[in-house]
């Protein structure tokens, strides 16, 4: 048993120090940005040294990409798992991780910071979040069609149109409750979804929404 502590100690030492690395990160590139944080700004926020950081993250994209990895995993922005759900599962998994902004508010100013700097061919993060975003369009339509077919919202709609608009909705509340936090995210996304199902089905839905407590 003594062995065994003695071998875990270095790695949860290295794990606690990676965590550091990785807080400070957030934090600088919410500050400045990507192309303005250096890891030597980040060795000295941490207060370890420059070969210090070098050896968790031996490059500054490498550090971005483990920034953002970290994000999804936090807020359970799992495309992996949301390309398998059925239609009202993916609604109800998006309505969760919107209802999780306030716990990690200092992430989604960098997320919001990093999809915008992101757009940028030349930024590292860019084929990442162009991937992503191609992604999440594609479960939405998905979504929406199987709501079409299933007759739970007008076939008139263009379900490519709405994956657009959801795509567009989403991101944009994550933007608005960084410049007001009292914001309720989630039932201002739960309304809309509600906006675009039939009226038969919206009274269900809407227990089913306060039920989850994503609308008050």
């Amino acid at each position: 048993m003594v062995a065994e502590k003695r071998e875990r100690g270095p790695y949860q030492s290295g794990l606690a120090r990676r965590e550091a690395i990785l807080d400070a990160a957030v934090d600088l590139l919410a500050e400045v940005g990507y192309h303005g944080m250096s890891l030597r700004d980040v060795a000295r926020h941490v207060g370890i040294s420059h070969p210090g950081v070098i050896y968790h993250f031996p490059s500054k994209e490498a550090l971005l990409m483990s920034v953002v990895q970290r994000y999804e995993t936090q807020v359970g922005f799992d495309l992996d798992n949301l390309e398998k759900l059925d239609a009202l599962p993916v609604l109800d998994t998006l309505l969760e991780v919107t209802s999780r902004l306030n716990e990690t508010p200092m992430i989604i100013e960098v997320e919001c910071m990093m999809m915008v700097e992101a757009s940028s061919e030349i930024h590292p993060a860019h084929d990442h979040y162009m991937r992503r975003s191609e992604r999440l369009l594609s479960v939405l339509k998905r979504v929406w069609s199987r709501l079409q077919q299933d007759g739970k919202v007008a076939a008139t709609e263009d379900p490519t149109h709405l994956a657009e608009i959801h795509a567009a909705v989403y991101n944009g509340i994550m933007i608005h409750w960084l410049y007001d936090r009292e914001f309720d995210a989630a039932e201002e996304l739960a309304r809309y979804f509600l906006s675009v199902f039939l009226p038969e089905y919206q009274e269900e839905l809407l227990l089913h929404y306060r039920e989850s407590g994503w609308i008050h």
